[in-house]
C-alpha cells in the first residue's frame, strides 16, 4: 500500500474530515489509510507529523499531500501540485463565501491561506527536514523541528458538504487533462493560470495591519482571474466585455438571475445585462479605481443596498464564471418517468448537482436585498473587510 504512495507536502492550516482528489494526487487527513500505512512504514513521517501545534501549543497533526508513484513525472512538478491545491481551495472558498454571503456565521473556510502549503517538508529519504521557498533553502535535524499553524486564522474543519464537488470533479478532469497532454490546449492552460490567480485572490489581504489599499489589491486579483479565462490566446486580447460575454453564457438555476435588469453601459449608451455582470463591472471598476491611482476611499469598496463589500461577492461570481466556462452542466439523459427508481435516482443526483450554482446564484442576488436588522445576523470574524476597515486599521482619510 505505501509503495503506492508518497507524502509531497503538508499543509497544516485546514483539517480534513476525508481525503479529496483522484487516484494521482489528494490532500488527505493523518488518519487517512495510506498516511497511516506510511507512518507505520517510515516512523520519521510518524514523528514530523506528530510535531505541528498551534501557537497556544494544541498539538494536531497536519493533512498531507500525496502523490501516487505510478503517476506520470509530470504530476510530480511543483506546477502541477500546484494547480492541484488550487482547484481544491476554490471548491471550497467559493462554496463557503456563497453560504457566508447567505447565512452569516463565520467558521467557514473563507480564505485561501487554510490551503497553504508548509514551506518544510521531510526528504525523500525520511531523514532530515528541508525548508525550501524563494527565501530560503535550507536543512535541519528533525528533533529540533516544531510545525506551527498560521496565526492569522482558525484551524476550521473542512467535510464533503463544504466543498463544490460538481465543481471539484470538472476542475480535477481537466487538471488531469492539461498535465496529461504532451501539447495541452490553451485553454486548459488558461483555466490553470486563473485558478493560480484566484487562488491568490483569495488570502487575507494582509494581517492586523490590514487596510483598505490591500482589499482594493485583492479584488484586483479577481478581476485578473476573469480576464484570464476570456483571453483568447496569442495576440489577441481580454476585457471587460468579453467577461460580460463568458458570464452571460451561464445555464442560471434561479430565473431572477437571469433577468436583464442591470445597466452595465456608458454614460452615453444603455445595456441591461444580468446581475451577475453588474457585479463584475462593479468589481472591473474598482480594479481601475484602486491599480490606476484614480481617489479611492472606504466606501470605493461597498455596495450600496446590501452594505456588504464587492470583495465578498468576488468568488461566488468567479464560481458562475467557471461554469459557463467550463461549460458546468448535468448532463445524464433524463431516464423515463414510468421507471420510478432510475427516475427518482436521477432526480436526486440533478438536485445535489445543481444545488452548489443556486447556492452561488442565491449569494449573488443578497447583493439586491438590504441588510439584515441589527441583531438578526451575528458578526463574523471571518469577513476581512470589518476588521480591516475598521478606525483602527483604515487611514484617517481618503485620497
Amino acid at each position: 500500500m505505501t509503495a503506492d504512495w508518497t507524502p509531497v507536502f503538508v499543509l497544516p492550516n485546514i483539517p480534513l474530515e476525508a481525503a479529496i482528489g483522484c487516484e494521482i494526487a489528494a490532500l488527505a487527513p493523518a488518519h487517512d489509510r495510506r498516511v497511516a500505512a506510511l507512518k507505520r512504514e517510515h516512523p520519521t513521517l510518524r514523528r514530523f507529523l506528530n510535531r505541528f501545534a498551534d501557537n497556544f501549543g494544541q498539538k494536531f497533526e497536519p493533512t498531507v499531500l500525496i502523490l501516487n508513484t505510478a503517476a506520470p513525472p509530470i504530476f510530480r512538478d511543483v506546477t502541477a501540485l500546484a494547480s492541484f491545491r488550487d482547484l481544491v481551495a476554490i471548491s471550497a472558498v467559493t462554496h463557503g463565501r456563497a453560504l457566508e454571503l447567505r447565512h452569516s456565521r463565520g467558521h467557514r473556510v473563507l480564505f485561501g491561506e487554510a490551503f497553504a502549503i508548509y514551506p518544510w517538508m521531510l526528504d525523500r529519504h525520511y531523514e532530515d527536514v528541508i525548508g525550501s521557498t524563494p527565501a530560503i533553502l535550507g536543512t535541519h535535524e528533525l528533533s529540533r523541528f516544531k510545525g506551527q499553524s498560521s496565526p492569522a486564522l482558525f484551524r476550521t474543519s473542512l467535510g464533503e458538504s463544504d466543498i463544490d464537488q460538481p465543481l471539484l470533479a470538472a476542475l480535477l478532469a481537466r487538471w488531469r487533462r492539461r498535465y496529461e497532454a504532451a501539447e495541452p490546449t490553451w485553454e486548459d492552460v488558461a483555466l490553470m493560470r486563473s485558478l493560480n490567480m484566484a487562488y491568490h485572490a483569495s488570502l487575507l489581504p494582509a494581517g492586523t495591519d490590514t487596510t483598505f489599499y490591500d482589499v482594493g489589491r485583492v479584488v484586483s486579483l479577481w478581476v485578473s482571474a476573469f480576464e484570464i479565462l476570456v483571453h483568447p490566446g496569442g495576440s489577441g486580447q481580454a476585457n471587460r466585455d468579453k467577461v460580460f460575454e463568458m458570464i452571460e453564457r451561464t445555464t442560471w438555476a434561479i430565473p431572477a438571475s437571469a433577468q436583464l435588469a442591470h445597466d452595465t453601459g456608458s454614460k452615453t449608451k444603455l445595456v441591461k445585462r444580468t446581475l451577475a455582470s453588474w457585479l463584475y463591472q462593479v468589481l472591473y471598476q474598482c480594479r481601475n479605481d484602486f491599480l490606476h491611482g484614480n481617489p479611492v476611499d472606504r466606501s470605493t469598496l461597498f455596495l450600496p443596498t446590501p452594505q456588504r463589500t464587492i470583495f465578498e461577492y468576488a468568488a461566488p461570481l468567479y464560481r458562475i464564471a467557471l461554469t459557463a466556462f467550463l461549460p458546468l452542466g448535468h448532463d445524464t439523459p433524463m431516464p423515463s418517468a414510468k421507471d420510478p427508481n432510475p427516475f427518482g435516482a436521477y432526480i436526486v443526483d440533478h438536485m445535489d448537482f445543481m444545488e452548489p450554482q443556486k447556492n452561488a446564484e442565491e449569494a449573488l442576488l443578497t447583493a439586491t436585498r438590504p441588510p439584515a436588522k441589527r441583531g438578526m445576523r451575528r458578526a463574523s470574524a471571518a469577513r476581512p473587510v470589518a476588521s480591516s476597515t475598521s478606525s483602527a486599521a483604515r487611514p484617517a482619510s481618503s485620497d
